[in-house]
């Protein structure tokens, strides 16, 4: 999968190491050794996710993440930050900036690929109802790119799926904060009403009894119009944490589950789905109009121009009138 990467990093060998690996994985890199050199870049459309060091001079990585999350024009830009930092305290400060993950130095070749990959993937849906939405601006159906910086990532419907009652009361009550969450103990149950509930978000474990949690993930995924998916794990199941990143699952936490950085990943997934649904009802809207006349609400002639030839034809195969 061919994508160009942005990797923003002081230090020049920071910056050849990561180019080198990514090069040989096939990726484009463009490089930065600078927060307003990686602004510049990403503002050009230059760049199709960022890796980005957060100890750089002058501008630090949380706020170029910030300034890119709050442009129009860039806040779809997965950011991933590339840290010696391993806090909490430094990972909530990050998400709160609005990135998409974090990596610890030295950083595993082999989280790098998964976490990149899956962004990447990610960011390509979105791009192409992006280029849609944006073009129905000059039917007057409004900006899509400023709605999604407006949006806060709040109040969603949010199914957690967890057998563990010690696990899912303390993680419902961090989100029922900020969001309506409804607990799911039966992985056959969570399907079917994921299926037609309406969620916005699920959170899966992945230890749950009798049921592959990944394979629960997998088959959300595979809903049409699906809601973000985030998966539990432990902090040893690294395998299946990167297996699920691989089959499209958007994000994933480690126990034991920091608070605050539970409720600050719900709301970034949040607010990247909302983001593509807007630009879905955008595309949508846009199309009704190209057929429809918005006073009348009837077909104009472009639509009968192309229903018109059918229509004829069946009404004289039945012989029938066309009116």
């Amino acid at each position: 999968m061919s994508a160009r990467v942005l990797v923003v990093d002081d230090i020049f060998p920071n910056v050849k190491l990561l180019e080198t690996k990514l090069t040989a994985e096939y990726f484009d890199v463009v490089t930065a050794m600078n927060g307003p050199d990686a602004l510049a870049l990403c503002d050009q459309g230059l760049a199709d996710i960022v890796l980005l060091d957060v100890m750089m001079p002058g501008m630090d990585g949380f706020e170029v993440c910030r300034r890119l999350k709050n442009a129009p024009l860039t806040a779809h830009l997965p950011v991933v930050m590339v840290t010696a930092l391993d806090q909490p305290s430094d990972r909530l400060k990050g998400l709160d900036a609005g990135a998409d993950d974090f990596l610890t130095k030295p950083v595993d070749d082999t989280a790098l690929m998964a976490r990149v990959r899956s962004l990447v993937r990610l960011k390509a849906v979105t791009d192409e109802m992006r280029t849609r939405a944006l073009a129905s601006r000059e039917f007057g159906i409004g900006d899509p790119l400023a709605a999604a910086v407006a949006e806060t990532g709040l109040n969603a419907k949010v199914l957690l799926v967890d057998d563990r009652a010690s696990s899912f009361e303390r993680l419902a009550t961090a989100l029922g904060q900020y969001h309506r969450v409804e607990i799911e103990r039966d992985p056959h149950q969570a399907l079917i009403k994921a299926a037609d509930g309406g969620y916005e978000l699920v959170l899966v474990s992945l230890d749950l009894q009798g049921f592959d949690g990944l394979r629960l993930c997998s088959q959300l995924r595979s809903l049409d119009r699906t809601a973000a998916v985030v998966m539990i794990a432990e902090a040893d199941d690294r395998a299946r944490i990167l297996r699920g990143l691989d089959i499209g699952v958007h994000d994933f936490l480690v126990r034991p589950v920091d608070r605050n950085e539970l409720v600050a990943r719900v709301r970034t997934q949040v607010r990247r789905k909302r983001f593509s649904d807007s630009l879905r009802e955008t595309v949508q809207a846009s199309m009704e109009l190209a057929v429809t006349d918005p006073l009348t609400g009837l077909h104009n002639r472009r639509y009968l121009d192309s229903h018109f030839a059918a229509l004829f034809e069946e009404a004289a195969a039945r012989g029938r009138q066309l009116s």
